[in-house]
Parts: C-alpha cells; structure tokens; sequence
C-alpha cells in the first residue's frame, strides 16, 4: 500500500529524472552524468516503492536503523559530489591559468 508521502517522493523523483534529461538534451550535462542522475533517481524510485528493501540492506550492515543508514549514505554522497565539484574546478582553474599565460606571452610578443 503506497501512501501520501510516498505519493509524493515518487512524483519528485519521476520530476527529477525528468529535469535531469531535459539539462541532458540541451547539452548541459554529460552522457556520464545523465546516467549517474537517472540511475540515483532510479534507485530512489526503488525505495520508495519497496522500503522493506532498505530495512533489510541496513541489517546486512548491522546498522540498526534505517534513518542512520540514509544519512551515511547521505554523507557518503555529499562527500563525493563535493571532492568532484572541487577537482572540476581545479581543473577549470589550471585551464584558465594557462590560457592567461599564453594571452600575456602574445601580447608581450607584439
């Protein structure tokens, strides 16, 4: 038996994937992207419908509840989307050094 809130994650979720191939088709997001999002959002739908599924998965863990195991996995994602958010910057950062570098050595050659 599904009730309201479930209703309601269900109907995010299903936005999410939504919006997340809209940004794909307009070219905002990679094709590793795309299935990184849609594959989250998929998972999500997964366990929205079967929650005993996560009830089970936290016990192969041993950890005793479920609200614990979801903000593990939560920092766990965090985590990872930040230190990748951090090496694209870095690496934007080391290309715009360098572009700088080659405008300031023509502009000196001039």
């Amino acid at each position: 038996m599904i009730i309201g809130l479930q209703i309601i994650a269900l109907i995010f979720s299903f936005s999410m994937v939504y919006f997340a191939v809209l940004h794909y088709k307009r070219g905002e997001l990679r094709k590793s992207e795309i299935i990184a999002w849609v594959g989250m959002w998929s998972a999500a739908v997964v366990v929205i419908i079967f929650p005993e599924l996560l009830r089970t998965f936290a016990s192969t863990f041993l950890v005793t509840r479920v609200f614990d195991l979801m903000v593990i996995g939560g920092f766990v994602l965090v985590i990872s989307m930040v230190s990748s958010a951090y090496l694209r910057t870095k690496r934007i950062e080391k290309k715009l050094e360098d572009m700088v570098r080659r405008d300031a050595l023509k502009d000196k050659k001039k």
